[in-house]
């Protein structure tokens, strides 16, 4: 039986305290042997009345900035933050970094852009790019004609809420608003009955963290999607962007069958080879999968112990490369990864609870490293006929 490609990773973030647990963390390469991680740690929801929740979640939230010298091998804490969720990007050497506020009548409130010059250890003062309430995780962004581009959650559409493209002039000032636009919101179209056991109904069903890619110069977002408390697995939806230079159009295209497609997944382009490679988790509880809840024997797929590699070259169509690293136990994870490319390697930060009796609260942030990462993969082109 074949091992996984990287069950050896160290530990970049600790969090003992199980009033708190690690959300969705980001990762960039610095060059060279450095790295940042950036970790945010916010309260739990359990056993606490909303009111409680809320007044800690916009006060006690806090995202840890966190480095490595040395590859990945050990890592220390530089700065933090006093925000819910984070999602940094390198450009020009400088990093970026969008921040959401823990919300009061929302989860989160507005989308905010930070600057660090140091590489995480000083932070410029927050701009709001777009007031709302808007969130996500790490997830994939573009970079395409001296633009970046990135999706986030509206919330404002409740049950609905839906992807919003933000973009970015990476040729002017990105600290300036002005520089920024927005598309339209689209919000939850729905899912055809067929796709929903009927026992899971009343359950939420919905699409969440956006991912934005460039697939032959045309801009797509895949978003998880969720079927009534994940009873059908493995989808995702996928929306199309059209930027005319003034405004930016997103619509809904279609659901598509996508491998971890129902829990957050993150794609990074591989500039050498011109393929995306995704991390993402597939279901394999081997007891009936587990609910939300936990229910034995009811479809499922909220299984997070398989972290998988995966690899295509239309972000529709996806091919295993192999497990990245697998918990042995139901209540531990490896899950929300965000990969970076490092010469030969793809590197994953993975949320990851380890000894807290709950596989979404999770405890830890911990980085791996798969070796030779392309020499997984078996070339997807055809070969070009000669007449």
């Amino acid at each position: 039986m074949k091992k996984p490609l990287a069950s050896d990773y160290t530990v970049v973030w600790h969090n003992p305290d199980r009033e708190y647990y690690v959300e969705g963390c980001g990762l960039v390469h610095l060059g060279g042997e450095q790295w940042l991680a950036i970790v945010p740690v916010v309260p739990r929801g359990k056993m606490l009345s909303r009111e409680t929740l809320i007044k800690r979640r916009s006060a006690q939230s806090l995202v840890h900035v966190v480095r490595s010298a040395d590859n990945g091998e050990s890592w220390n804490k530089v700065s933090e933050l006093p925000y819910y969720s984070a999602a940094p990007f390198l450009h020009q050497g400088v990093v970026y970094l969008f921040a959401n506020r823990g919300g009061t009548e929302f989860r989160n409130d507005d989308l905010l852009l930070l600057r660090s010059d140091d590489h995480g250890e000083n932070w410029s003062g927050p701009v709001t790019l777009f007031e709302g309430h808007f969130w996500n995780c790490p997830t994939a962004m573009t970079m395409k004609d001296n633009l970046i581009y990135w999706a986030v959650d509206d919330l404002s559409c409740g049950k609905k809420r839906g992807p919003k493209i933000v973009a970015g002039d990476l040729s002017s000032d990105l600290m300036n608003p002005s520089n920024w636009r927005a598309s339209n919101t689209v919000p939850f179209p729905g899912m055809s009955d067929e796709l929903i056991n009927p026992d899971f109904a009343g359950k939420v069903t919905r699409y969440l963290e956006p991912n934005v890619i460039d697939v032959n110069g045309s801009l797509r977002v895949l978003a998880r999607a969720v079927a009534a408390r994940q009873t059908t697995t493995n989808l995702c939806a996928v929306l199309d962007v059209v930027d005319d230079g003034s405004d930016i159009e997103l619509s809904f295209t279609q659901y598509h069958p996508m491998p971890g497609g129902h829990l957050k997944f993150c794609i990074v382009r591989d500039e050498v080879t011109d393929m995306f490679w995704m991390a993402a988790n597939l279901s394999a509880d081997g007891q009936g999968a587990f609910g939300w809840e936990g229910e034995v024997g009811r479809p499922g797929g909220n299984d997070r112990r398989l972290l998988m590699l995966m690899y295509g070259v239309d972000g529709l169509n996806w091919f295993p490369a192999g497990c990245v690293v697998r918990a042995s136990k139901l209540s531990q994870s490896f899950m929300y990864p965000t990969p970076a490319i490092q010469g030969d390697d793809i590197c994953i930060i993975s949320r990851t609870s380890i000894n807290i009796p709950d596989r979404h609260d999770a405890d830890h942030a911990t980085f791996h490293r798969v070796r030779n990462f392309r020499e997984l993969a078996i070339e997807l082109r055809p070969e070009i006929e000669q007449k």
